[in-house]
């Protein structure tokens, strides 16, 4: 039988493991003994050189003798796969040096081809059938190409964006880490693949990703409604080189994969000011503080108390960030180059050019007038009358002082005075909130919108974090621009 070697990175080890450190070139030291929250007859690995049509790499479980650390890397032979309902095959695998596993489908136990199909039908319910490496071989070879052709596209517009370190799983550590990407960049790498689409599609080309920790979905210790602790869906926690990104699930994916979308929460690194982590229960609970002009506003994220290593990692990392930490810190936030011209309004309700038309000349002279002088306008986002309560359509602006909601300002705040910000795009619920400080006291707006209207106000979203940054904040007011 033809061998199919495969190169795998373990993402989520299925038994006990060992963690360990170099002591010297001769010498490794047990670090801590890391028991899976739950067990395992696999390792669950991704294949980063072959991609799915929504470009995730392949996932593998990895069969075998013993487990094995997340991000270790392991030549593996392919013994099969499993695909349920003709939907996207998880592949099977055994590593080349594990002599005692099986090396083909059929030496795979019935017990444990069993124990998979229920550990896979209770995250997955529905129909499972084995596939053996004939039967995958052509959808393989299929996503083998899409892969290289990705990395011809990338290679023709140039490099990746900032925050995605450029070798998959081959982290090139070294004392000088201006050009290189240290090993804690490639937790981006550890994360489900949906969290990893959403910060491929939303996070931007210059931002650079300096840790990202996952949570899972548990029972809340610090939520509690009037008859029972809340339920925290699944999420992750994501810092850059910018802002701080708590991104958790609306609901988790149903049984067809269909994804529901986040919400993400925001602090732009500029505005931090104090942060902690402290027990709860069997929980932790992060509490980041975050400036604005005439007070500050706190966000807290709760997660299991297994994740504390990757929550201490990121307090450490947030302390550098801290306001006034170092005396000598380089802030390289700059405002978002202007647009020569904003972008024309649009209702996803309305398919009358004459009436969007007219909606364009009229908001666009409300927004003149409504500018002070040398204030720019930088983004801003429709909301028709048939959404609105009181049935008149408004428009959210943003300009490089204030966010504000055309045409009468009902809703109008100094950019300085905002301390964080949160973004819920999906099929479910659309807005963003916007978390201010008005009279000492923290204040709440938020704005929902219709979710085909997604990518005008995420664009309000951006550029308003960006110029958040910017602002300097002198005795609790704004400074001139």
């Amino acid at each position: 039988m033809t061998e199919h070697l495969l190169e795998i990175k373990i993402v989520q080890a299925g038994r006990v493991t060992g963690q360990y450190h170099a002591v010297d070139i001769d010498t490794l030291r047990l670090e801590k003994i890391v028991y899976p929250g739950e067990n395992l007859p696999f390792d669950v690995g991704i294949l980063p050189t072959a991609l799915t049509p929504f470009d995730e790499p392949f996932a593998v479980l990895v069969v075998g003798s013993i487990s094995h650390p997340i991000r270790t890397e392991i030549e593996s032979q392919l013994i099969g796969a499993l695909q349920r309902d003709g939907g996207i095959p998880i592949l099977l695998a055994v590593p080349q040096a594990d002599e005692g596993a099986p090396h083909c489908l059929d030496q795979l136990r019935a017990e444990q081809r069993a124990q998979i199909e229920t550990i896979l039908s209770r995250t997955y319910p529905g129909k499972w059938h084995w596939l053996t490496v004939n039967d995958v071989e052509p959808e393989l070879r299929t996503a083998t190409l899409r892969f290289h052709q990705k990395q011809d596209r990338s290679n023709r517009q140039g490099l990746d964006p900032a925050w995605k370190p450029l070798h998959v799983g081959r982290p090139s550590a070294s004392f000088a880490e201006a050009e290189r990407y240290t090993a804690a960049e490639y937790t981006f790498y550890e994360l489900p693949y949906r969290f990893q689409h959403y910060l491929a599609e939303h996070l931007a080309p210059d931002e650079r990703v300096l840790y990202a920790a996952r949570r899972p979905a548990m029972i809340s210790e610090s939520r509690r409604s009037w008859l029972r602790r809340e339920h925290l869906q699944e999420g992750v926690l994501i810092l850059t080189d910018q802002r701080l990104v708590q991104l958790a699930e609306l609901v988790p994916p149903d049984s067809s994969n269909v994804r529901y979308g986040f919400r993400a929460s925001i602090g732009v690194l500029e505005r931090l000011e104090k942060v902690s982590l402290t027990t709860l229960g069997n929980h932790l609970l992060l509490r980041t503080e975050w400036q604005a002009a005439g007070g500050n506003a706190s966000i807290q994220w709760e997660s299991a108390g297994h994740t504390r290593m990757s929550l201490e990692e990121i307090v450490g990392l947030l302390n550098r960030f801290r306001a006034g930490a170092y005396e000598c810190s380089l802030r390289r936030a700059m405002l978002p180059a202007p647009p020569e011209k904003l972008p024309l309004l649009t209702d996803s309700g309305s398919s009358n050019p004459d009436e969007l038309a007219l909606i364009n000349e009229q908001f666009s002279a409300a927004l003149i007038a409504s500018l002070s002088a040398g204030e720019k306008a930088y983004a801003w986002a429709f909301l028709p009358k048939w959404l609105q309560t009181q049935k008149v359509p408004q428009a959210l602006v943003v300009t490089d002082r204030h966010m504000f909601l055309l045409p009468d300002r009902s809703f109008d705040v100094a950019l300085a005075q905002v301390a964080t910000l949160e973004f819920t795009s999906s099929i479910l619920e659309s807005s963003l909130a916007i978390n201010y400080i008005e009279h000492g006291v923290q204040q709440r707006k938020v704005i929902s919108f219709h979710y085909p209207a997604q990518d005008s106000f995420r664009t309000c979203f951006e550029t308003a974090r960006r110029c958040m940054a910017v602002l300097p904040l002198i005795h609790g007011t704004a400074s001139p621009v």
